[in-house]
């Protein structure tokens, strides 16, 4: 009812978050945006709202497809502008930099250019809700030991959490059922049609990901796969 049944647990966090570092739960101990104008201060707030809002699953197909045409969109405008090069498959990174080192737009200017800069500014801001979405998942980017062992104690908790509503007469919750959830065949879909996407498109941004993480989660997927039969 508080949150109009949309999206409960992250705009718990956002109300906790925001609390904590500007309303009443603010500390000194803690109150890094100390001395920030107050401009920069809503829009720190707009940032977290975007981004903790956009870790709820139901919103990756939007975060995932947004962000696929906005790079896209920043390729064709830079390369408009003469600042790609697509033989050398220069980094979207890269292109920011180069961007916003060089940003002085004035009234008048190229608007080619001033156009980039406000692709590229779009861009920040998803890239930014689609780190805090990976880390919102990111329990198979890990090593195989540590995926394997957080995602056994994962169903734990989701099991205990179903044994208690089925003991309350309430709705087994997805995932909670131990009689009938499988824990191979569940942490493939989820690697496979969740973490993994998430991951291979974080990877065309930062290419550390991809050759660093992303086989992480081929390996944990071979052995949830052989752990199926």
């Amino acid at each position: 009812v508080k949150y109009e049944n949309t999206s409960i647990l992250e705009n718990m966090h956002l109300a906790v978050g925001l609390s904590l570092l500007f309303g009443e739960g603010i500390q000194d101990e803690w109150d890094i945006f100390d001395g920030w104008i107050n401009d920069d201060k809503v829009r720190v707030q707009e940032i977290m709202k975007e981004s903790i809002l956009k870790t709820d699953i139901s919103h990756q197909s939007e975060l995932l497809g947004d962000l696929e045409l906005l790079i896209e969109q920043v390729h064709t405008v830079a390369k408009e502008n003469n600042r790609y090069n697509a033989e050398i498959d220069e980094p979207i990174l890269s292109i920011l930099a180069q961007t916003f080192h060089e940003a002085k737009s004035v009234e008048g200017e190229d608007l080619t250019k001033t156009e980039l800069e406000g692709k590229c500014n779009q861009l920040v801001g998803s890239i930014a809700e689609l780190i805090l979405h990976g880390a919102d998942i990111s329990n198979p980017a890990k090593t195989e030991v540590i995926a394997l062992n957080w995602g056994r104690r994962c169903f734990d908790e989701f099991f205990e959490q179903g044994d208690k509503e089925k003991e309350m007469g309430l709705p087994i919750s997805p995932l909670c059922d131990r009689g009938t959830v499988k824990l191979p065949e569940s942490q493939v879909n989820f690697i496979k049609y969740v973490a993994l996407p998430t991951y291979e498109l974080l990877g065309s941004v930062i290419p550390r990901v991809k050759k660093e993480v992303v086989p992480n989660m081929s390996r944990t997927i071979e052995y949830w796969e052989g752990e199926k039969n």
